[in-house]
């Protein structure tokens, strides 16, 4: 991604001052010397001038609407009237992929198509790669839908890098001087000529505000915009016919409906104000935590094509500049702290890719880039926990029956063969050691069976699969030996016993159909979930009570504990008095 922050890298660019030489605006300034930092006090709290500008910005910014919210219905008035430009694009897009249908439609005419999978797929890849920035992203996005594609296509999607040369200064300084409305010297002491990273969507310059704070800009691409919203505007009018070309596959696609998905999560990654908004959120939500740092944005300096945020000193958590141990324990942090994200908050960051993570120098950990985001509601979050148990359990069934509740599967759909296929599927590598165990064989099953049936499947699920999928090989970078399982297993292990709205998991957990208490299986989460920072022993004990005591087959649970506890205590009783006939008194 095109985010800002330092890390090991080429050499040292020369800085670019934009004061004249001599002017005291190039020396970091101290809160007096500051132009405009006035001090105003308002009750026993004195801010500066600058602060409470900030503080105007940052309201403005937050209250504003999206830049560009998709709607199809204005691109058709616009495009309508362009017929020349359309015209050209769409035979740049449509020639290209239309010959490519034709030929994977001929490869399964001739009965070859699994055969040449894995060249078509890197023909597809070469594609997608070859039309710009809305069609790279589309197929960062493609890689994660199980639903969509097979899962040689997934692989080779998932090797597209958005890393494309820069455009030129003046044109970026052009375009920050335009969207800040003022020249870049009153706002930027001295801004580096070399961008430190460059992107599709756009690119990112280290500068230094006159006020001597070190931040990164980052600045969008001349008419990305305009690209990609044209591009969005072809794709959806291809949509129908490229879906009656699929059908000849034997796939029944809404294509349509997957573009204009797209359209919105790409018009919102394009606006630099809701990506700072997305910051400030992570920030209020996730920044308290002692492992985990948020750069700061500066909102006077941001628009919907700019974007001025703290610079980040650190290195990239994979570098073999940090030790073992450091790497582990960022690693932890991360899996940690993403668990959080996802199943306890909601919010959370959509693309923790080794660029987009740096260790600092004091071992926080840094987020940058917050263009992808993506939010998970509180039923869908239990869902994806219950999903986690059902697997445990073997429970197929349920599982299928689950995914008809969250909407991945339309309702009447015939779930016994999507059963069949999932126990077929699953076991070998849910019954892998924790040394064995990876997610990415997991997901890669799960989407051979997605891919086969009517799966459909929602943007939070996507970006999750993503998101595991990102981390786990970013650990492996990091620490070979690391495990996401053996590092999650314990948060979920303290969340399904001490969360009222888990009760569901936790019956099924560790009670079998008949309500028999799994003994084992309730001491081995009471052991995981013990080695947590947030483990509330009471908690826990309250919850399992109010479960017994109240839970609708609560009769058979309480008859089953009594009887097991009965068991005990005569297996105790015996064990004494066998020890005492074994062990008489002495006379």
């Amino acid at each position: 991604g095109d985010a800002g922050g330092g890390g090991e890298g080429g050499g040292k660019a020369p800085i670019l001052p934009l004061s004249p030489p001599g002017n005291k605006a190039n020396a970091p300034a101290t809160p007096r010397q500051r132009k405009g930092s006035r001090t105003v006090s308002r009750g026993t709290f004195t801010k500066t001038r600058d602060e409470e500008m900030e503080e105007e910005a940052q309201r403005a910014a937050k209250s504003a609407a999206v830049a560009m919210p998709y709607d199809p219905m204005e691109a058709e008035r616009v495009y309508s009237m362009r017929t020349v430009d359309v015209w050209r694009r769409d035979m740049e897009i449509s020639v290209p992929i239309t010959a490519f249908l034709g030929k994977v439609i001929l490869d399964f005419e001739r009965g070859v198509e699994k055969e040449n999978r894995k060249a078509r797929a890197k023909e597809f890849m070469s594609i997608i790669a070859s039309l710009g920035p809305a069609f790279i992203k589309a197929g960062q996005a493609l890689s994660s839908r199980p639903d969509l594609l097979p899962p040689e296509y997934l692989a080779e999607l998932q090797k597209l890098q958005d890393d494309i040369p820069p455009f030129p200064n003046e044109e970026a300084f052009a375009i920050i001087e335009r969207e800040l409305g003022m020249p870049m010297s009153d706002v930027f002491a001295s801004v580096e000529p070399v961008p430190v990273a460059a992107a599709s969507i756009g690119q990112v310059y280290k500068g230094r505000l006159k006020t001597g704070e070190s931040v990164a800009i980052k600045v969008q691409r001349p008419e990305c915009e305009g690209i990609i919203a044209m591009d969005i505007y072809i794709l959806r009018q291809l949509s129908g016919a490229l879906s009656q070309l699929i059908k000849l596959l034997r796939r029944d696609l809404d294509l349509q409906s997957v573009v204009e998905e797209f359209g919105k999560l790409i018009y919102e990654e394009i606006d630099y104000l809701q990506e700072g908004r997305n910051a400030e959120r992570f920030a209020e939500l996730y920044g308290g935590s002692s492992d985990v740092y948020v750069p700061r944005i500066y909102w006077r300096f941001t628009r919907r094509k700019v974007l001025t945020m703290e610079w980040i000193d650190g290195t990239r958590i994979t570098s073999s500049s940090l030790s073992e141990v450091e790497r582990s324990r960022l690693v932890r942090s991360l899996v940690q702290c993403s668990l959080r994200q996802m199943l306890e908050k909601g919010f959370f960051h959509a693309d923790p890719h080794g660029g987009n993570l740096l260790a600092m120098p004091d071992g926080r950990l840094a987020y940058l880039d917050f263009g992808m985001t993506s939010e998970v509601e509180p039923f869908q979050r239990y869902g994806i926990l219950e999903a986690v148990v059902h697997m445990v359990n073997r429970d197929f069934r349920s599982l299928c029956l689950l995914y008809v509740r969250l909407g991945f599967i339309p309702e009447g759909t015939d779930i016994e063969p999507i059963e069949r296929a999932l126990s077929n599927a699953l076991p070998d590598v849910l019954g892998a050691s924790v040394e064995d165990f990876n997610i990415a064989s997991v997901i890669s099953e799960l989407g051979d069976v997605m891919y086969k049936f009517p799966f459909r499947l929602p943007p939070y699920y996507t970006a999750i699969v993503r998101c595991l999928g990102v981390l786990e090989g970013l650990a492996l970078q990091a620490d070979g030996r690391f495990r996401i399982i053996n590092n999650a297993y314990p948060y979920i292990a303290s969340r399904v016993l001490t969360d009222p709205n888990l009760q569901k998991p936790l019956r099924l957990m560790v009670f079998d159909p008949e309500g028999h208490v799994r003994w084992s299986r309730l001491d081995d989460l009471v052991r995981n979930a013990a080695g947590t920072e947030d483990w509330d022993v009471r908690q826990a004990a309250a919850l399992f009570s109010e479960f017994v005591l109240r839970s609708p087959d609560g009769g058979a649970i309480r008859r089953n504990l009594a009887s097991d506890i009965t068991s005990m205590l005569d297996s105790v009783g015996l064990e004494a008095f066998r020890y005492a006939l074994d062990n008489p008194p002495a006379p």
